[in-house]
């Protein structure tokens, strides 16, 4: 057991210093069969300790741990599949591919990490890494999003560090159960819930994703927006008291802001023209429900056996789904099977709106008995316009695909035969698995509310149909990183702001130098002193009235602590 929980993480770093050189690009498909082998054949429940490595490590696989690090594994090797024939031509392909295996080994080291050192460290590598994925290809807008995310991202993990140093220190313990996290305080919990927020991007820290991923190659796009982000949410499961303790304070905050993300981030999705960052938007919707849930759980302990798989299994059909329709983008552009490649993209569309007797729908239902357990009608009506906006927002995708003029490329074959492996795979497993446990397939919501979608959109697709500069004037009106945007006078005032002051400090400065200039000249003139006299009582006096301003600030300080 302990050789397939170690390789699952580590293969991938051995290879990355050999995918430097072109002719082994194509190690970069082994490195996730490890992690895909493990998920499959060793059982949940699996612990062991190695105390040689860092301060004494803990892997294991819980149930949902099991889960994500199945879907994340496949979704890795159906990425680097892609990305071998999409960077073949890139003169830094092998650059690439050596930052995509170290995000890769931090993603599934995270997962496999049961102790506190372990999933900060693969969460920091995975973080890190992923900088040299978002600016692969060095263009203006690529190193602008990458320098918003790598700030945020250093932000996030810093603030998640002071949280799990905290939680070791309050738990006495490195890999905390359920009952020991009971201890937290709110500081170490809020540390915990807002360093992990950046990652999953919950408004307003969400605007890096609007930019990476757009900025990125598609294989990166696809793992940016299925798995990583997804980190936040194992974090949270991991080392929250779900279960344990009610906490509905932190319950209702995370309602609230996973709410007001899922229904805003779709609508600013509607108006943008681009297709990744239309998907990016879904994203950070998706991200919100998952939040939602969370503090669900948290406000009612009870649920958490229940909620904590219904979660794990969502965040699954989710990361499948998503990075499904981002190799569709790729593969829109350059595959020369244009019919197949939007009939592909048609069926992921319906399984991400949750149409009946799909993942989406299964999942859905499993999100069920969390979401009704509070007689909260505000919240079902709440739930029920973000389904609704995000069923518009993915026919505002697929209507941009549609209107994507392709430029075919040979040697797509591979690349669209894995998709079309991980389209079959989110069809059939889910429905099959959900039918072997009697579990219900979601039928008459899911319909209703696609049909309040297909009634709002229909109008407004008709006239732009008839009239097609209708929307013009909406489109793009807010750009990606929307936030940003409001935030672009600030470094203007910041840099007014420093001149300003270096400039009445200059003044200032010189006035004094003056003042004992004269004094100093007028003084020892009448004693005929030499030259360097009068610079030493110069020195002296300056050196005096500074030593004098610093002992007056340390003990205004020291008064004030």
């Amino acid at each position: 057991m302990t050789v397939p929980l170690i390789l699952s993480w580590l293969w991938p770093l051995l290879l990355a210093p050999l995918v430097l050189r072109p002719q082994r690009h194509w190690l970069v498909a082994l490195a996730p069969l490890p992690a895909l082998a493990t998920a499959l054949w060793i059982p949940a429940g699996t612990r062991i300790e190695l105390p040689w490595l860092l301060v004494g490590t803990t892997l294991g696989l819980d149930t949902p741990g099991r889960i994500f690090l199945g879907f994340t594994a496949l979704l890795w090797l159906v990425a680097a599949v892609h990305a071998i024939r999409a960077l073949r031509d890139s003169p830094h392909a092998g650059r690439f591919h050596l930052f995509f295996l170290l995000a890769m080994a931090g993603n599934l080291w995270l997962i496999v990490a049961l102790d506190l050192a372990s999933f900060y460290t693969g969460f920091a590598l995975m973080g890190i890494a992923s900088y040299g994925l978002v600016i692969h290809d060095g263009r203006r807008e690529s190193l602008r999003a990458g320098k918003v995310y790598l700030i945020l991202t250093l932000l996030g993990e810093t603030t998640l560090f002071m949280a799990l140093v905290l939680i070791a220190h309050q738990t006495g313990s490195l890999a905390p159960s359920a009952t020991a996290l009971t201890a937290l305080d709110d500081l170490a919990i809020g540390l915990l819930i807002l360093g992990l927020a950046v990652k999953a991007g919950l408004m307003p820290l969400h605007v890096w994703l609007p930019l990476a991923h757009p900025a990125a190659p598609v294989p990166a796009s696809a793992v940016l927006s299925g798995t990583m982000i997804k980190a936040a949410l194992l974090g949270w499961l991991r080392f929250l008291p779900l279960g344990a303790l009610a906490l509905p304070h932190w319950g209702l905050l995370l309602v609230l802001a996973g709410l007001i993300t899922a229904i805003l981030a779709p609508l600013i999705g509607l108006i943008q023209t681009n297709p990744k960052v239309v998907l990016a938007y879904s994203s950070v919707a998706k991200m919100g429900v998952m939040t939602l849930t969370l503090g669900l759980l948290l406000i009612e302990p009870q649920l958490a056996p229940v909620g904590v798989l219904a979660l794990a299994l969502y965040a699954g059909h989710h990361a499948l789904t998503k990075g499904g329709l981002f190799l569709g983008v790729g593969l829109r552009h350059t595959s020369g099977r244009q019919p197949m490649i939007l009939a592909g993209l048609s069926l992921l569309v319906l399984v991400m709106i949750g149409a009946p007797i799909t993942s989406g729908a299964i999942t859905k239902d499993g999100l069920k008995p969390v979401l009704e357990v509070l007689d909260w009608r505000w919240l079902g009506a709440a739930l029920g316009l973000a389904s609704v906006v995000t069923a518009l927002l993915m026919a505002r995708f697929l209507w941009l695909m549609w209107r994507t003029e392709p430029h075919p490329e040979p040697g797509y074959r591979t690349a669209g035969a894995a998709w079309g492996l991980l389209i079959a795979a989110i069809l059939v497993l889910p429905p099959a698995i959900a039918l072997s446990d009697g579990a219900k397939l979601g039928w008459t919501t899911n319909l209703n509310l696609i049909a309040i979608a297909l009634a709002l959109g229909l109008p407004v697709l008709l006239a732009a149909l008839q009239r097609p500069g209708t929307l013009d004037g909406i489109l793009d009106r807010i750009p990606p990183g929307d936030l940003l945007v409001a935030l672009r006078p600030l470094p203007p005032l910041w840099r007014w702001s420093q001149r300003w002051i270096t400039r009445r400090w200059a003044e200032r400065r010189a006035r004094l130098l003056d003042s004992q200039r004269t004094w100093i000249d007028r003084h020892w003139h009448a004693t005929r002193t030499s030259p360097v006299e009068r610079q030493m009582a110069r020195w002296l006096v300056a050196g005096t009235l500074w030593a004098g301003l610093v002992l007056s600030i340390g003990l205004a300080v020291i008064r004030w602590l």
